[in-house]
């Protein structure tokens, strides 16, 4: 059953088609290995072993029954902890959703396993999904299977890390600041930002459950081991939202291109606008070396039309914005409090005037992203992908001996051998999110300090097929995944 462990989604999906395993065996070997591994890396927070073997047995039935088959019919999988799933809590890392148990499935969730997928356990996060390490007082902290002393990103920390050893073919996860693209680096995984709007968040939290509304730049999205895998999902979730859908349909176009070398390729990796360390950009440009060779036409210096700082600063006040609404009272007013004694510019200043701000200057906050989605549609006229960063740095150790909010604007990082504020990790995530773009994580096949180093492939808005693509030729020809060595 070795063979399985680092399969892919769409191998063990013909496999089980073929009958060469059974959902039952797959789904044993899955909690074998969460049994084995789990107790050190800490990825699975919640199991449903009762109800996952109800439907492995159901399922091999239908096989047994010449039924219609889904795609996924019969893949054992687990899901992040921000979405609702029947049969297990959902908690998003909060101690007062310790014992939130949902009645129904979150609307992805309800997709995937209407596909055939078997639901069998929950993964971890920060608290209420908002950092880049996976870590709360109801579950722990996750450590990286790669090496257990450094983080495993976050918030789609658990999701990133169980699927690098081996506990599942495939996770869905949520991103905002780079929950999904952060993880994937940081663990070695395929992940896929969607173009905002996309897939619905109907069960997802944060917002509180209950709430229907959808949070702008928020979306939910695939973590795989293969690029193929996230395209396979992002089919089976991506949907018009509810209250749409008597007028409008969704049909992505198409890649621009099926042909490697007929891609081209921007790359943007350098430290002028936002920090980068040398090392991981040494890995970057490794890669970039590999396409020149392949024949792929590169332009390491072309950029959009937009100010990064002015960008930056805009996703800040937009995210921080949206964050500060679901703060509790007391926490919202401590943070403006404290923001408006620090220097202007900084973090603490920065996040405390975005949670404060009026509703005419969030207002204002949306027409300059409207100016930001133009001059994005304009560059991508010239430039079918671009290629840059997901954080400064590889994955960094641990810190988390506190997790509030104002913990991230005392914590650092280490580029270039000097300290830097941790909340710079939001820097190359936010360029694309701010924009509504999709950006497929993949990872370089190079490592930094032993550890995994991801690049983001940025699309154009609505085209996730044309990164998704680009990633799927890239491993096709270049290789994929690399398992950690457990």
């Amino acid at each position: 059953m070795s063979e399985i462990t680092n399969a892919t989604a769409s191998d063990l999906a013909r496999m089980l088609a073929a009958g060469r395993i059974s959902a039952t065996e797959l789904l044993d070997e899955n909690l074998a290995r969460v049994r084995k591994l789990n107790p050190a890396i800490n990825a699975i927070v919640a199991l449903d072993e009762e109800g996952a073997r109800k439907a492995a047995k159901e399922a091999d039935a239908a096989l047994a029954r010449g039924d219609a088959l889904g795609p996924l019919h019969g893949v054992s999988m687990t899901i992040k902890d921000t979405f609702a799933v029947t049969g297990m809590p959902t908690t998003c890392g909060l101690e007062p959703l310790r014992d939130y148990r949902p009645e129904a499935d979150a609307a992805t969730v309800a997709k995937l396993r209407k596909a055939g997928a078997i639901i069998f356990g929950k993964t971890n996060l920060p608290p209420a999904a908002a950092d880049h390490q996976s870590c709360n007082a109801l579950f722990g902290l996750t450590r990286n299977p790669w090496n257990g002393e450094r983080t495993v990103g976050g918030s789609s920390g658990g999701s990133a890390a169980a699927l690098a050893a081996g506990f599942t073919p495939l996770e869905l996860g949520s991103d905002i600041g780079g929950s999904i693209r952060v993880p994937a680096h940081f663990c070695g995984v395929y992940g896929h930002k969607p173009s905002h709007g996309i897939v619905p968040l109907d069960g997802h939290i944060p917002p509180p459950p209950g709430h229907l509304s959808q949070p702008e730049l928020g979306v939910a999205g695939p973590l795989a081991r293969s690029a193929f895998d996230l395209e396979l999902m992002l089919d089976l979730i991506a949907d018009v939202p509810e209250l749409k859908r008597t007028a409008f349909g969704l049909a992505l176009p198409p890649a621009r291109h099926t042909n490697l070398r007929d891609f081209r390729v921007a790359v943007w990796n350098d430290a002028k606008a936002y920090a980068l360390d040398d090392a991981y950009a040494t890995a970057i440009a490794e890669l970039v070396a590999d396409l020149t060779r392949l024949g792929v036409r590169v332009d390491v210096t072309a950029r959009p039309a937009i100010d990064p700082a002015e960008s930056f600063r805009v996703y800040m006040q937009t995210l921080f914005g949206i964050i500060g609404v679901g703060m509790p009272p007391p926490a919202r007013e401590a943070i403006i409090a404290d923001g408006k004694a620090a220097p202007e510019g900084s973090y603490p200043r920065m996040v405390a005037e975005a949670i404060g701000q009026s509703f005419a200057q969030f207002a204002d906050a949306a027409e300059a992203r409207e100016r930001l989605f133009r001059a994005w549609r304009d560059f991508f006229t010239r430039f079918d992908v671009l290629l840059c960063p997901i954080t400064p740095t590889v994955a960094f150790p641990h810190d988390v001996a506190r997790m509030d909010l104002a913990a991230q604007f005392e914590r650092r990082i280490v580029v270039n051998g000097k300290p830097a504020p941790y909340m710079d990790n939001l820097m190359w995530p936010g360029l694309v999110t701010v924009a509504n773009l999709p950006a497929t994580a993949i990872p370089t096949r190079r490592l930094v300090e032993g550890l995994p180093a991801g690049v983001q492939i940025v699309g154009p808005y609505l085209e996730d097929r044309t990164p998704l693509k680009f990633a799927q030729l890239l491993e096709r020809t270049l290789g994929g995944f690399m398992p950690p060595p457990l």
